[in-house]
């Protein structure tokens, strides 16, 4: 690699949707939605070698129609997904000191950036643990947050040349989308990509927000909601500098058959405990596997360990199927409710993975419309802002899910090889799902020190799953 920092910007361009005039209209903001306010903007990219022809030199032309065609294929995509290419808008009520968040469908644009970087795709893939002073390097808006969107784009990607490949870098404001929205427009805008002539989405979004029976909207908000996250906002120094606390982050590739023998072993237990009617899925053995993983380590690395030492365990889960009636399939904005697991560290480390398992099996199946909706009122209540940070060392949270379709992202020169995250949002204890490059497989991304990973990577036990 030449020099981490010979990233150079060759244009930037915003781009509106096709038919933008029509689009002009207000989405206001339900509590899913105001949550992420205070976080920072999604970030998903997708590594791709280079194909042949552009690695002859004299065919200049090459990158730079692709990049029109990217522009184009956005620009129609833009045109079901319109919320992305507006901004945010707040609304003052005088008669009672309160504002309202919404946005603004005014087709301001999305921002597509095209760029060269004097990296390789080895740079990227091969050290142990993920470069992310390069990953940085291929993202748009680090350090942004969502309340931003009042004057940054909702959505900007980063379309990066590399010595021999190509990293496409998407950001999007969470208080627009969710994950599960996020790749619903990114698989929609490859689909059109390289489906030349194609300008209407298999499955278009929806994209009317859904709220209570109930709710007055716009849900109006204390003034002081708009100050907390200016303060949030003018706290942060330079988000570049030391974001992960002096962590790594490190990726665990499960094959389907480690996953499966994981499942297999979970369900056992589960059985010798008598909770015969409990099923432990495939993630709940591979996140169990990592919590005692992590928790062993924590034990042995801390000399002041604690018998009464507890450590969370982090889910964000799905409201559309939980709701009654469920959310439309391609509900288009945000519905993920944060569940939690908190038990002793002794509990964890005596009765085993399976049980740890059964833990976060619990949760996802208590799960429902009466508590989904239960939350909402409270938040309306007692609103609070969610900042990024924050998380224990032996702490998790997780992110995504396996079940987003990733690797079906074909622009038109093939399927990604990779699939990387930006920092936004990342702090020690931050654990990323997503499908590996084969059908089945899972990969986690988790961040944590250094020390930990060396001595996860001694561990006998942990280290057995991917021996398979």
């Amino acid at each position: 690699m030449s020099s981490v920092n010979e990233v150079r910007r060759v244009s930037v361009t915003k781009v509106r949707p096709a038919s933008y005039i029509s689009h002009d209209q207000r989405i206001d903001l339900n509590p899913w939605d105001l949550k992420p306010l205070g976080g920072e903007y999604i970030q998903s990219g997708f590594l791709f070698t280079k194909l042949q022809p552009l690695l002859k030199q004299e065919d200049d032309n090459v990158f730079n129609n692709m990049i029109a065609h990217l522009k184009t294929s956005l620009s129609y995509n833009l045109d079901h997904f319109f919320p992305l290419a507006g901004r945010l808008g707040t609304q003052k009520h005088e008669d009672d000191e309160t504002i309202s968040v919404y946005i603004n469908c005014n087709s301001e644009g999305a921002e597509l950036i095209h760029a060269t970087a004097e990296v390789s795709v080895d740079d990227i893939l091969s050290p142990a643990y993920v470069p992310q002073r390069i990953i940085d390097l291929l993202f748009p808006l680090n350090g942004v947050l969502n309340y931003e969107g009042h004057s940054q784009p909702l959505l900007s990607i980063q379309v990066t040349e590399l010595l021999n490949g190509i990293f496409i870098g998407c950001s999007a404001n969470h208080s627009v989308c969710d994950g599960t929205s996020f790749w619903q427009f990114l698989n929609a805008w490859s689909e059109m990509c390289r489906s030349s002539g194609v300008h209407t989405p298999i499955r278009p979004p929806v994209c009317e927000r859904w709220f209570m029976n109930d709710t007055d909207c716009p849900l109006r908000l204390p003034s002081s909601f708009a100050d907390k996250l200016l303060a949030v906002k003018n706290s942060r120094s330079d988000p570049i500098i030391l974001p992960l606390h002096n962590c790594v982050e490190k990726c665990f590739r499960f094959t389907k058959e480690s996953i499966t023998k994981l499942k297999a072993t979970a369900n056992s237990e589960i059985v010798s405990e008598k909770r015969e009617f409990m099923l432990i899925s495939s993630l709940q053995a591979v996140l169990a596997h990592l919590w005692i993983a992590v928790t062993r380590t924590g034990r042995s690395l801390n000399v002041n360990y604690s018998e009464n030492e507890e450590t969370l365990f982090g889910l964000m889960m799905s409201n559309r199927t939980k709701l009654i009636p469920p959310l439309p399939e391609m509900y288009f904005g945000n519905s993920i409710t944060f569940g939690m697991v908190t038990e002793k560290d002794d509990e964890v480390l005596t009765r085993g993975f399976g049980f740890l398992a059964s833990l976060l099996n619990e949760v996802v199946n208590s799960h429902c419309d009466e508590k989904i909706k239960s939350s909402i009122k409270s938040w309306i209540q007692k609103p609070l802002i969610i900042t990024s940070g924050g998380v224990a060392n032996k702490n998790l949270v997780t992110r995504n899910s396996q079940r987003f379709n990733m690797y079906g992202n074909d622009f038109g020169w093939g399927r990604p090889i990779a699939i990387k995250t930006g920092r936004n949002g990342k702090s020690s204890g931050t654990t990323n799902i997503s499908p590996g490059p084969v059908e089945g497989s899972i990969d986690i991304e988790i961040i944590l020190p250094i020390e930990v990973f060396q001595a996860m990577e001694s561990d006998v036990e942990f280290m057995e799953a991917f021996s398979i």
